[in-house]
């Protein structure tokens, strides 16, 4: 073959190789990206292979200049479309964070699965996808609740890290309930109400975690929304026979307890109440079979202010629900009296029907029916629980069910004798009335103070949870106490109690604080949009979003801001 007419083959088969193609004859060229490994807080971490919450995940970077990765993340090894959960096809640094919370899972060995390859700017060229790294999503062996004490008729449980709710449930009721609380205390209106004898004893109860996902994009194999830790063992709780006085507030619990006449530390989650409960009311002949009661949560301490309107409970104690909330609360005598037979209880999610304070104003609990909870109802109309950072005053008050009076004059003229007519007897419709003003009770000393605070985000330990892009392309992590790193910073935060999203701000100076970047995410990291030609000093602090509290109310404490330093090409590496 003549010389030239090689050279004219040889350059068209060139030709052909470098001509973009279709994803499907993209060229596999060198060698798949290696070292691929998860973490949660800080690219230098130990590995492991189960993590309490989505981690972040890097890789050496493939020496082959320009181009970018693909990264898949997916419930089977081999990556099949059934099985992607996430993917990103435009990873531009080697390191990937995945804004999402997915649920726990649990595999043999392994549930989730990450690969990753490099493509070239022209999509003409691809490594090999890398080895699939596994691991599984799953509760920390430590954080599988476990019981704490609580005073009497409250149950109470250590909270977990990255729970955004908890499912409570009560084995002995008949029906069998469970109910949901975005706090770690409950109460056990259940036994209490109507069956004050049954309450005191021995009640069994069970809890589990619960890390609410929704609001964010769907997995693309449509994996659930919400997804549930482990159930506790069966806890048991024993309440003390009462101890009868003056009714009066003794204690508000939650991840701290605070006890009446004695020290007031902040609690960090919506507290459940307790009191010193008081002897039966009775009205009109009506004996309830246990002394009722309601809550009420102020902003002053005269009690005028009322944020916060609880439940009818007859537990010496109440704890605001998020699903399952007031009582279905018997409507007439009839219904008042099958009541007092135990089993059935009486179980939340119901409603309380009428009920009225002494002036006679209609009462509507904050707890609503059949469904969720709330202080205030947002003006999207979802209802919310948690209160705003501040300090709180609360009273409690008896409560009667009263039926409709009947005088005796009445009940003569209706018979052909005249007789003496009991209320209780009428069948009549009853009615819940407030036997105290809240004011009242306040000013003359039943009441108690609390205050709630909302932790500051904890960014660092010993150094800030800080990863970036060295020189070379390789992940690495933040070597100080003021990190430097030469592009694409990766900031991580330990999660929040009572936190559902996050904010993240960036900004050019500490003071004045002027937010160059907003971002939001339902993660416990980001990638910070900074390159190496945003080189100099930054600062980016992060917060919780507490979406239990009203709307505009919902953002908590800033962290402390940390300094970051992009040093672009004036990189150098420290030993």
């Amino acid at each position: 073959m003549p010389r030239n007419l090689v050279v004219l083959v040889l350059a068209f088969s060139l030709s052909l190789q470098l001509v973009p193609q279709a994803a499907t004859s993209t060229t596999s060229v060198a060698t798949a990206p290696a070292g691929l490994h998860a973490f949660l807080l800080r690219a230098d971490e130990p590995t492991a292979t189960s993590y309490p919450r989505t981690p972040l995940f890097a890789w050496n970077p493939v020496r082959t200049p320009s181009g970018h990765y693909q990264f898949e993340l997916a419930t089977s090894s081999a990556f099949d479309d059934a099985s992607i959960v996430f993917k990103d096809t435009k990873v531009q640094i080697p390191a990937e964070t995945v804004a999402r919370q997915l649920p726990w899972m649990t595999g043999s060995p392994y549930a989730l699965w990450a690969h990753v390859r490099w493509i070239s700017a022209g999509g003409i060229l691809a490594t090999p996808w890398s080895a699939p790294l596994g691991f599984n999503l799953r509760w920390a062996d430590a954080d599988v609740p476990h019981q704490l004490p609580a005073p009497e008729g409250l149950v109470r449980w250590a909270p977990i890290e990255g729970a955004t709710s908890y499912e409570v449930l009560y084995p002995d009721l008949v029906p069998v309930i469970s109910f949901q609380t975005t706090t770690n205390v409950a109460d056990e209106r259940e036994f209490f109400t109507f069956h004050s004898n049954l309450g005191i004893g021995t009640i069994h109860w069970r809890v589990r975690a619960i890390r609410d996902v929704s609001g964010v994009t769907q997995a693309t194999n449509g994996l659930p929304a919400v997804s549930y830790g482990p159930w506790s063992p069966v806890f048991s709780t024993v309440n003390p026979a009462h101890a009868i006085g003056k009714l009066t507030p003794s204690a508000v619990v939650s991840d701290v307890w605070g006890k009446a006449g004695g020290t007031n530390p902040a609690h960090q989650l919506t507290p459940g109440f307790a009191w010193i409960p008081t002897k039966d009311v009775v009205t009109q002949g009506v004996d309830p079979g246990s002394p009722l009661y309601r809550v009420y949560i102020f902003t002053d301490n005269h009690c005028v202010n009322r944020i916060f309107t609880g439940s009818v409970v007859g537990s010496p104690a109440f704890a605001p629900r998020l699903i399952g909330g007031p009582m279905a609360l018997p409507a007439d005598v009839t219904t008042l009296t099958e009541a007092q037979d135990a089993p059935p209880y009486l179980t939340g999610a119901g409603s309380e029907g009428s009920a009225f304070d002494p002036t006679g104003a209609r009462i509507v609990s904050g707890e609503t029916p059949g469904s969720q909870v709330g202080t205030l109802k947002a003006k999207t109309g979802a209802t919310v629980v948690n209160l705003w950072s501040g300090r709180y005053y609360w009273t409690v008050v008896p409560v009667a069910a009263e039926p409709p009076f009947v005088s005796k004059a009445a009940a003569a003229a209706a018979a052909t004798t005249p007789v003496t007519v009991s209320a209780a007897t009428t069948g009549g419709a009853l009615t819940y009335r407030d036997l105290a003003v809240p004011q009242d009770s306040c000013e003359a000393g039943s009441a108690m103070t609390f205050r709630t605070v909302s932790r500051p985000v904890v960014t660092s330990a010993g150094r800030p949870f800080v990863s970036g892009v060295s020189p070379s392309g390789r992940s690495v992590a933040g070597a100080s106490s003021k990190p430097s790193v030469y592009s694409t910073p990766i900031v991580a935060w330990e999660p929040a109690l009572g936190a559902t999203r996050y904010q993240v701000e960036i900004s050019r100076t500490l003071y004045p604080w002027h937010p160059a970047h907003r971002i939001r995410t339902p993660s416990t990291s980001v990638t910070l949009p900074l390159s190496r030609t945003d080189a100099g000093t930054w600062y980016y602090r992060v917060r919780g979003i507490d979406e239990a509290l009203p709307t505009g109310a919902q953002r908590m404490t800033w962290s402390r801001p940390v300094r970051i330093a992009i040093t672009g090409d004036r990189f150098t590496v420290v030993g």
